[in-house]
């Protein structure tokens, strides 16, 4: 059964050494698994979005729960999907900018800007709103 799983969680630092190595993880490993999605990070949180088989995303969060570059991780979401939303990126990261930071405050209104805030029933719909930028580096 496919699924989508997106999460958030704070680094131990705003500006960490970790996220070149995270990202090279990443796509090194996701293909094996068959696991596809897109990483955001911002001021010190990470907000993840991935999608694949259920024991295996279930699975790769498991060990993220584990990973020390991930402090307090956060479910917001975990559901079914017919089809991938991230089907060619192994794991995308999210340039941010003036005009991301539009978007994501029209979905989290008074919030501020702080991805680990972000509402539980509004995870999926605004990573597919950021995912319409051309902000992405993918691999």
């Amino acid at each position: 059964m496919l699924v989508r799983l997106i999460y958030t969680s704070r680094a131990p630092s705003p500006h960490p050494n970790d996220l070149s190595n995270i990202l090279h993880t990443s796509r090194t490993m996701n293909p094996r698994f068959g696991i596809t999605g897109a990483l955001c990070f911002l001021d010190g949180a990470y907000m993840q979005y991935l999608e694949g088989e259920e024991p295996e995303v279930r699975a790769l969060y498991a060990a993220i729960e584990r990973d020390e570059r991930h402090q307090s991780p956060r479910l917001l979401e975990l559901t079914r999907i017919q089809v991938r939303f991230f089907p060619a990126w192994s794991m995308a990261l999210l340039k941010w900018d003036e005009r991301l930071e539009t978007i994501f405050q029209g979905f989290a209104t008074g919030q501020a800007l702080d991805l680990y805030e972000t509402p539980e029933q509004e995870a999926a719909v605004t990573f597919r709103a950021l995912a319409r930028t051309p902000n992405w580096r993918a691999a």
